[in-house]
C-alpha cells in the first residue's frame, strides 16, 4: 500500500523489519517469541519499544486480507501505535 500519508506516518515513527516466512517454515520461532500467529495469515504485525519490549502483537490474523482493506484503517492503526512527541 503506497499511500503517502500512511508511508510518513511510519516513516517517522517505526522501524519496519520484513520477516519472510517462506512457506511457512521460515522464521516461525521467532512469530511465535512475539506471539504472532502467522498461520492465521500475512501480513502479521508485532510492535516492539525501541527497548524491545514487546507491546503489541496481531493475536488474531487482523490484517490478512490486507490486499482488500482501505487504506484508512491502516493509518488508525498505525497511528494509535506511534510514540507521543
Amino acid at each position: 500500500m503506497h499511500k503517502p500519508e500512511l508511508a510518513r506516518l511510519i516513516a517517522r515513527n517505526f522501524i519496519v523489519v520484513n520477516i519472510g516466512v517462506g512457506r511457512f517454515d521460515k522464521n516461525i520461532e521467532l512469530a511465535a517469541k512475539y506471539g504472532v500467529p502467522i498461520r492465521l495469515g500475512i501480513p502479521a504485525i508485532a510492535i516492539l519499544s525501541p527497548r524491545g519490549k514487546l507491546l503489541y502483537a496481531m493475536s488474531e490474523g487482523q490484517f490478512a486480507n490486507a490486499h482488500a482493506m482501505h487504506y484508512a484503517v491502516f493509518l488508525k492503526f498505525f497511528r494509535k501505535w506511534a510514540p507521543q512527541k
